[in-house]
């Protein structure tokens, strides 16, 4: 039986990808899992969690119209949490 013969060196650098994938994807994965579940429409202060902006600035920037997905229900504000998400995937920018 002819086994091809493989250098150490390949060996390694096959060895070095995997294991690369591997932890990448199981570092996505917990990225997953970790993220706080919200519902479809958050409060202020979720809002603040979901973007890292403090409830102040988010205030501030629904009265000049630079939040996304922001609106008054019964007299409160409230924001569309995915339309949150995307924005702050996008960069979040206020200016």
């Amino acid at each position: 039986m002819n086994n091809p013969a493989i250098s150490l060196g390949s060996l390694q650098e096959l060895f070095t990808e995997l294991v690369k994938q591997a932890v990448a994807e199981a570092l996505k994965e917990q990225q997953v899992q970790e993220r706080p579940r919200y519902p479809e429409r958050v409060s202020v202060a979720q809002a603040s969690e979901i973007t890292g902006y403090s409830r102040n600035s988010l205030y501030q920037m629904h009265s000049k119209g630079t939040v996304p997905g922001a609106q008054k229900v019964g007299g409160k504000l409230v924001f569309d949490t995915a339309t949150l998400r995307k924005w702050v995937a996008e960069g979040g920018n206020h200016e």
